[in-house]
């Protein structure tokens, strides 16, 4: 995974455009066919990737442990989700590939970092919800006591939630029909009872894909100067 990454950064810039890796591994059993394979440890890895931002290599807790002591030092544990088909929330850990002072005395001392702060804004026809530092969910659905309300027929009542877990925000699916969830530049990813960090700039859709309907929400995961 390093080398992978090492690779595509020395890669010249297409454009304005600069290729990056989301990279998420796990270990165990799978289910082999043709030339493909299926199974409860390709859907974690999926997640895994799914959840890392560019240039980032994310593993399950479980995986972390196997490894070896010298590339197990270089693991840090962040959050856990909620993957479909697992009963228990997925304990989360990055491996810090990137070396540098700062990276190795929080490793090394496992001082946890102070979250950086980071505005949540959702617009939806003309309705706008907003989170900065506080803690409280934003509930989203058809239900009238949801904070945004959803206006299209195949939305739950209570569809989904997006709560802040330190320095990110991660959406709870809730719903009968998924929430679909596109970040600005990647593929369109369909949640069912899972849970996703939004990164960047996006688009949620409630119980069909983004394309197939105008009651859109639109995301911004905003750096906050200090």
């Amino acid at each position: 995974a390093t080398r992978m990454h090492t690779a595509v950064e020395s890669l010249p810039t297409v454009g304005s455009n600069k290729l990056a890796l989301r990279i998420g591994f796990h270990t165990g059993p799978v289910v082999q066919r043709d030339n493909d394979i299926f199974g409860d440890t390709v859907n974690v890895a999926s997640r895994l990737a799914d959840q890392a931002v560019r240039g980032q290599i994310l593993t399950s807790q479980e995986t972390a442990a196997l490894l070896g002591g010298f590339i197990r030092n270089w693991t840090r544990p962040l959050y856990s989700i909620q993957i479909r088909g697992k009963a228990e929330e997925v304990a989360i850990c990055e491996v810090v590939w990137r070396q540098s002072p700062d990276v190795t005395e929080a490793i090394g001392s496992s001082v946890a970092r102070k979250p950086a702060p980071v505005t949540l804004r959702l617009q939806y026809h003309g309705q706008e919800a907003m989170r900065r530092r506080g803690q409280d969910a934003i509930m989203i659905g058809r239900g009238p006591d949801c904070e945004l309300v959803i206006s299209d027929p195949k939305a739950s009542r209570q569809h989904c939630t997006i709560e802040r877990r330190q320095d990110r925000y991660v959406l709870q699916d809730h719903s009968t029909n998924g929430t679909y969830v596109t970040a600005d530049g990647e593929r369109e990813i369909l949640l069912q009872r899972e849970d996703l960090t939004l990164r960047g700039h996006g688009w949620i859709a409630f119980g069909q894909p983004r394309a197939s309907t105008t009651d859109i929400v639109e995301y911004f995961c905003e750096q906050v100067p200090e």
